[in-house]
């Protein structure tokens, strides 16, 4: 009997710290892996019974801007950004080649963000899959970011040190060499 109460005790723990992991990884910023293709790609998605063309991560889930954001400073930090983790990259930001906006890593309370000409970007934690654009009105704040996203309010965002800032055609602002074309 007491073998069965102490196996029924270590599964209910296993199911707890397992259920704790999952919520914790859920919560955590998106990181890009230096070995990422690119940092933003674009996908065809249907939203509200129309395909537009969105930015996504390396991994193809779709990117948002929240309207209250300043080109420099994030609105959405804490708790907001469990639901709505930051797009954060440690490295330099790549595309791959379709975008003919501003793509840059700006410091913002929640690490080196990428921003697309001056949003900074967000992923949704409803969004379980490639292809999903669950958060898009959400709040009427949140929207999804699509290659068509025109410049912020201000188009002087802060670019993080080291970080490039790409264009179509190639070239950077910061000097260092780079391009619309990924890796």
């Amino acid at each position: 009997m007491a073998d069965a109460v102490r196996v029924a005790a270590q599964s209910m723990i296993a199911r707890f710290v397992a259920g704790v992991a999952a919520v914790v990884l859920a919560a955590a910023p998106v990181l890009i892996a230096d070995g990422a293709d690119h940092t933003v790609g674009t996908a065809a998605v249907r939203i509200h019974g129309k395909i537009r063309q969105v930015l996504t991560d390396a991994n193809g889930m779709t990117l948002y801007y929240l309207a209250t954001d300043a080109p420099v400073r994030s609105t959405c930090t804490g708790e907001c950004a469990r639901v709505w983790p930051p797009f954060i990259s440690a490295a330099a930001v790549t595309s791959d080649g379709a975008l003919r906006g501003r793509v840059r890593l700006v410091n913002t309370d929640n690490g080196s963000q990428v921003s697309y000409n001056g949003h900074l970007l967000y992923r949704y934690s409803g969004d379980t899959a490639p292809g999903q654009a669950n958060g898009d009105g959400v709040g009427g704040r949140w929207w999804v970011a699509d290659t068509e996203l025109q410049a912020g309010a201000s188009s002087g965002a802060v670019v993080a040190p080291g970080a490039v800032e790409h264009r179509e055609g190639g070239g950077s602002e910061s000097g260092m060499g780079g391009g619309m074309g990924g890796r």
